[in-house]
């Protein structure tokens, strides 16, 4: 069996679609079982700020992206923690989202608390924003539609760009 260009192609899809897969269903049960307590931005002076961000580039990407950092404690049953996480998604946004980054360091410096949603299998593992599913499930569909889109028809429109480049010399 010789395997040809979609099939080649079409695997690598699925294979990709298989890893966003199993990561989705690994963040889905993680930002199940979250629970939130109430924290505070850490204010260590010798650390510097507890909350700040920057605009710049990651790596070779040629868009900007948004670099929050942030530093908070909590509590979660009579033992402190500190984290550094925003969301599930990281500390790093495209820069379109800028604004939604600026209201969100408003919401958690106006306000002496706010809640901290933690994992209670991993207490020390936390984040601000409240754990959700998003787009992720964009990138599956996409990966999904790739794969059958390969296996069924890049071959097929392979085969025939050959038979017609043959008929034409």
């Amino acid at each position: 069996m010789v395997l040809g260009p979609g099939k080649i192609l079409g695997t690598f899809f699925a294979i990709a679609a298989l890893i966003v897969a199993v990561t989705i269903i690994m963040r889905l049960q993680v930002s199940m079982r979250m629970q939130y307590v109430n924290g505070v931005l850490a204010d260590d002076s010798n650390a510097g700020k507890a909350i700040s961000y920057t605009i710049g580039r990651i790596g070779t990407s040629k868009g900007n992206t948004v670099n929050v950092k942030v530093r908070y404690r909590y509590t979660v049953q009579g033992k402190d923690y500190e984290g550094t996480v925003l969301s599930l998604n990281g500390n790093s946004y495209s820069s379109s989202s800028e604004d939604e980054v600026k209201k969100l360091i408003s919401k958690l410096t106006s306000s002496p608390q706010f809640p901290v949603w933690y994992d209670p299998k991993h207490p020390k593992f936390s984040v601000i924003v409240e754990p959700r599913v998003g787009d992720e499930w964009l990138w599956l569909v996409s990966l999904v539609v790739l794969s059958l889109v390969s296996f069924n028809y890049l071959d097929k429109a392979v085969i025939k760009l050959r038979s017609k480049s043959k008929s034409i010399a």
